[in-house]
């Protein structure tokens, strides 16, 4: 018998490509998710539930049975969050607690949970690159909903039994290798920005060109978006060797930083396109440079990021984005 996951958040970018892997490995995949953010998802769902990952009628024989939860379901912008703290406490912190106190006192759930986390817990940081145990002193709402995320789900795990892991992505971006999963069209991050800055021939805007860096544009750690979703397969997997009440942390990087400026020429080199940028002012939420020291994950997971090369990044979310929204 197969076994069974659910994937709250499975109609999302994370979400969809982590239903994809853990399909193709052969789970029975239950998906929850407010709307159908990325339709083509449907497709690695046995299941698909739309509604608030909270409300668990629909799928309440599952619960039982189910192995593992992978809980990509949050609101998950910087930006946004510094406007609207609300909604992210909220939906990322208030609803994670309820949703964990209804798998235990309503459905005696058993399993692992796999959270996603965000490297916005460390906040700015001097030590590059960031390992698990460096002070976290997240400076946007989004990041502290995250951190706090974290402690909901390891104080439940002790007292409940779960397992659980936090996984800490860097940059997630890239797109299906297969062409059938992506990104939205008004994705706010930086590579589909320059995608649609290049099919739309308009001015790509970059915040901030005096950060303490050696071109003064951010540098970031990007991670292709299958390498996450199979970090969840490899996450879930190290769980079956974890103790009852058992939590961990871990970054999901490459251990290499890139510069705004050296993904825009990239971008360029590769898809043989013309750019036009200029630089407005840096966001006070936008840390100089996070770079991400992988190593507790690959030593205890065996898992590697094999697809985030910047060449199959910003060629994949090129080549989904003038596909699904532009018809080149």
């Amino acid at each position: 018998m197969s076994k069974t996951v659910i994937i709250t958040g499975s109609n999302g970018f994370i979400g969809s490509h982590t239903a994809k892997v853990f399909r193709k490995a052969g789970y029975y995949v239950i998906g929850i998710d407010r709307e159908y953010t990325i339709p083509n998802n449907v497709d690695y769902c046995n299941e698909t539930k739309i509604g608030d990952f909270v409300d668990l009628g629909a799928f309440a024989a599952h619960y039982h049975s189910a192995d593992a939860i992978v809980h990509c379901a949050a609101n998950s912008l910087v930006g946004p969050s510094v406007g609207n703290p609300y909604a992210y406490y909220h939906n990322n912190v208030e609803k994670l607690n309820q949703f964990l106190h209804n798998l235990h006192d309503t459905y005696k759930w058993q399993g692992s949970i796999i959270f996603s986390s965000s490297a916005a817990v460390y906040g700015s940081t001097e030590f590059i690159p960031i390992v698990e145990i460096d002070n976290k002193e997240p400076i946007s709402p989004y990041g502290r909903s995250k951190l706090m995320g974290e402690q909901i789900i390891n104080d439940h795990c002790i007292a409940y039994g779960f397992k659980g892991i936090a996984l800490r992505y860097f940059n997630a971006t890239g797109c299906d290798l297969d062409g059938e999963l992506g990104n939205t069209k008004d994705d706010t991050h930086l590579i589909p920005k320059i995608a649609t800055a290049a099919l739309t021939e308009t001015t790509l805007i970059i915040n901030g060109d005096n950060h303490p860096t050696p071109d003064g544009t951010c540098i970031r750690d990007y991670l292709h978006v299958t390498d996450i979703a199979n970090a969840h397969l490899a996450a879930v997997e190290l769980c079956d060797s974890f103790s009852e009440g058992q939590f961990d942390v871990y970054n999901l990087g490459t251990g290499s930083g890139y510069s705004n400026l050296d993904i825009v020429k990239k971008f360029v080199e590769v898809n043989e396109v013309p750019l036009h940028w200029s630089f407005s002012g840096r966001l006070l939420s936008d840390p100089a440079e996070l770079v991400a020291d992988p190593t507790k994950f690959i030593h205890d997971s065996g898992w590697m990021p094999e697809h985030s090369d910047l060449e199959t990044i910003v060629k994949t979310t090129f080549d989904y984005m003038k596909k699904t929204y532009y018809n080149n």
